[in-house]
This record gives structure tokens, C-alpha cells and sequence, in this order.
């Protein structure tokens, strides 16, 4: 006889139930967002490859703490997924650890829950490519379903919906993400 509370369902792994944040918590999150969007694309302005290189390394850092991201934290993450070549980058160096892959999984599972609906798909989808490099197809699918259901249109969730509908290995975008250097990512070649 199986047990069932032994395994857990994709959709239990991924919990994507909002938690109930007070109007407080949602003031802080909101301005810690404008902040770190405001800094950000200062830095841009003045050297977007530096930016986006700070960006990416920080938040790489920050998420192999086991500890849950304060505001300011979850602000440099939604802020730096966002931005398509700083994702790249974070993916791109995330490709090399893939120990840390587990880790980021958490982080990004319970930061999708708190963040702003025009943050949730490139928080679903960094989570679902994650899961597929790891071999979590229904994970994978949850993520990529939910990213979209958010916006049909971000296009990196479009091409992981693709990819799983057609059966491509995980492997494909190791690959793929292993031929990019970290810095051809920042440039925009991925």
C-alpha cells in the first residue's frame, strides 16, 4: 500500500496561494520595488553591461542563503528578472552550480507568491526552466502554465511551454545555455 504523505504533488511543492500581506507589507514591498527599479536603471544608463553584471552576481549571492528575502532582497530579484539579459546572466551562472539549483527552487517558489502580478511570470519561468534543468517536468509545467496564465506574452515561458508540448529534453537547454558565456548573456547573444 502506497503512502501517500510521503510524496508530495507537484502542486504542493509549488505553492502558488498568495499569502495575505498587511497593507503595510505591501507599502514596503512596493517601495523597496521603486527604489531598486529607480537604481537600476540609472545604472543602465550610465553601463548597462556593469549593471546587469552587478545585478545578476547579487542576486546569485544573495539567493544561496538559505534565509527568506527581505523586501529589499525580493525587490533586486524581481527587478533583475525583469530585465532579460541580467535573467540570462543569473541562468547562465546558475547553469555552472547546478548544486545550488535546489536552493534557488525555495527562494524563487515563495517569492512568486509575494511579488506583484507583473512579476510573476519571469519568477514562474526562471522557476520552471530551474525545475526542467533538474529533471521536474510536472514542476516545469505548473510554473510555465502559471507564468502564462499572468502574461501570455513573455516570451521565455512561451518557448518552455513549447519545448515541453514537444517533448525536448532538458538537456537542449543545458546545452544551449553551456555554448553562452555569462558575459555574451549580458550582451543580449542569449
Amino acid at each position: 500500500m502506497k503512502n501517500t504523505d510521503d510524496e508530495q504533488s507537484a502542486e504542493s511543492l509549488l505553492n502558488l496561494q498568495a499569502p495575505s500581506l498587511s497593507a503595510q507589507q505591501i507599502k514596503r514591498r512596493d517601495s523597496f520595488l521603486s527604489s531598486a527599479e529607480t537604481d537600476f536603471a540609472e545604472a543602465v544608463s550610465a553601463d548597462a553591461f556593469a549593471a546587469r553584471g552587478r545585478l545578476a552576481s547579487a542576486i546569485f549571492e544573495r539567493l544561496q542563503d538559505d534565509k527568506d528575502l527581505a523586501w529589499n532582497d525580493h525587490a533586486q530579484l524581481c527587478i533583475g528578472l525583469c530585465d532579460i539579459r541580467t535573467r540570462d546572466g543569473l541562468l547562465r551562472m546558475l547553469h555552472d552550480a547546478p548544486e545550488l539549483r535546489g536552493q534557488f527552487l525555495s527562494h524563487l517558489a515563495r517569492e512568486v507568491t509575494r511579488a506583484q502580478k507583473e512579476f510573476v511570470a519571469p519568477l514562474a519561468t526562471v522557476y520552471a526552466g530551474i525545475a526542467w534543468l533538474e529533471g521536474e517536468t510536472q514542476l516545469t509545467r505548473l510554473a510555465v502554465d502559471h507564468a502564462l496564465q499572468m502574461d501570455a506574452t513573455y516570451s521565455l515561458a512561451q518557448l518552455l511551454d513549447i519545448a515541453l508540448r514537444h517533448n525536448v529534453p532538458p538537456a537542449v537547454w543545458s546545452s544551449s545555455l553551456a555554448a553562452v558565456s555569462f558575459d555574451a548573456c549580458l550582451k543580449g547573444a542569449a
